[in-house]
């Protein structure tokens, strides 16, 4: 595998891990796995802190940074190829 196929697949995994990570943390705490599963079966003090609302937000906000950074990654990803491709409609646009 060359260098450009190389970093072509570390960048799609890594943008699928991260929508992935997000979209479950964003979901997660306000689902009836969260309540049934999670927080019966885990001790008492622990079972507070995560049946907070404070806590299932901040994990939600870490879900929706990991959503962001892969949003950020596909555009970074998008502009990048763009540029490269001389001959892209977009290009031609730009000239006139």
């Amino acid at each position: 595998m060359t260098g450009a196929a190389y970093h072509r697949v570390i960048r799609v995994l890594f943008i699928v891990y991260f929508l992935e990570a997000g979209m479950f943390l964003v979901m997660a705490p306000w689902s009836r796995f969260w309540n049934s599963r999670l927080l019966s079966s885990a001790p008492d003090w622990i079972a507070s802190v995560l049946a907070s609302p404070f806590s299932r937000g901040f994990i939600t906000g870490l879900g929706l940074l990991h959503v962001a950074a892969a949003i950020t990654d596909i555009e970074l990803w998008r502009r990048e190829n763009a540029q490269r491709v001389p001959d892209s409609p977009q290009a031609k646009t730009e000239e006139y």
